[in-house]
């Protein structure tokens, strides 16, 4: 499937990394719910676990991250970012044997910065992060990454965590869809630029994920 517009090569990166972090949500080793569960109800956290291999696809295929790392609170970025750019990660910093969820922070940070790099409207417009950011993003180098997921780890929450019957209504159009990414997706990606004041942006291709 190809896209025009957010392409479909961004989504399906998208797309493996909210599996990823549904995957950390259900882990069985979780104790603090209310800390570790990352906002979502235990109700939503149980629905969760009941999805297929087919349907948790689905769910990441997404127009949106799943998740958000506070990417809107730029000067909190900006802060963590500037310091990883002056001072700097050795390569060694990569952890060995880190936990499961270090190992979703990593992913989930290569994932935006490449896509910064490759697609930055589409960064925005996926992950919910302003252009500044995205910009700033592009100057990280990754070895710089596991420092930055340790210090942003706090920050992880699910997208609208409290939200029951919105968590609820994406589940269960998971178990019903058959497409992995609804043409109707474009739609919600034209509010996201405009949430996002990108509105007069163009992405690559001017429609956003038409098919062809």
């Amino acid at each position: 499937m190809r896209m025009k517009g957010i392409s479909g090569r961004a989504m399906r990166e998208l797309a493996s990394v909210n599996c990823a972090f549904v995957g950390v949500a259900t882990m069985g080793e979780i104790k603090n719910c209310s800390q570790l569960r990352f906002g979502l109800e235990e109700e939503t956290v149980g629905r969760l676990r009941l999805l297929d291999e087919a349907a948790r696809r689905r769910l990441g295929y997404r127009p949106f991250s799943l998740f958000t790392l506070r990417f809107q609170d730029v000067p909190a970025w900006d802060a963590v970012l500037e310091r990883r750019v002056r001072d700097g990660d050795p390569v060694f910093a990569w952890p060995d044997n880190g936990s499961r969820l270090h190992q979703f922070l990593l992913m989930a940070l290569a994932a935006f910065r490449e896509l910064a790099e490759r697609e930055p409207l589409s960064a925005s417009v996926l992950f919910g992060a302003p252009p500044a950011l995205v910009t700033q993003m592009t100057r990280v180098d990754i070895s710089a990454l596991p420092g930055i997921a340790k210090t942003v780890k706090p920050w992880l929450s699910a997208r609208c965590a409290t939200e029951r019957d919105w968590w609820r209504w994406m589940i269960l159009k998971s178990c019903v869809e058959t497409d992995e990414c609804p043409d109707r997706h474009r739609g919600v990606h034209a509010s996201l630029m405009r949430a996002l004041n990108l509105d007069k942006a163009r992405l690559r291709g001017g429609r956003l994920c038409r098919r062809i």
